[in-house]
């Protein structure tokens, strides 16, 4: 597993979180995306959460992937990761995931 440093020298894991929505109805996008935007500043003073990124597909523009990346011992899924899983599941398909990072070499 990849160890990262956080701002205090400590070693922790460093996990990926992942919100992947199928939204039901093109004109829902729009909002969709939205809301993506004000969990991104939600997020900025979220412990632990290292990273952000929301990911529209190029294929298929009612596909949205947001990563939430941590540095911490991982675990189940974050409060953060239910809590917008949970908002953004009225708009469509929810896959929420979490997984770790396999050291290869």
């Amino acid at each position: 597993m990849v160890k990262a440093q956080t701002d205090k020298g400590q070693m922790h894991d460093l996990w990926l979180e992942t919100i992947n929505l199928r939204i039901a109805r093109v004109s829902k996008v729009a909002e969709a995306i939205e809301l993506c935007r004000r969990f991104q500043s939600f997020a900025v003073n979220v412990e632990k959460l290292l990273k952000v990124s929301v990911y529209c597909s190029a294929r298929y523009s009612t596909d949205i992937s947001i990563h939430l990346t941590w540095v911490s011992d991982p675990g189940a899924e974050s409060a953060l990761g239910r809590s917008i899983s949970e908002t953004l599941g009225e708009l469509g398909l929810i896959s929420h995931t979490v997984w770790r990072e396999q050291e290869v070499f």
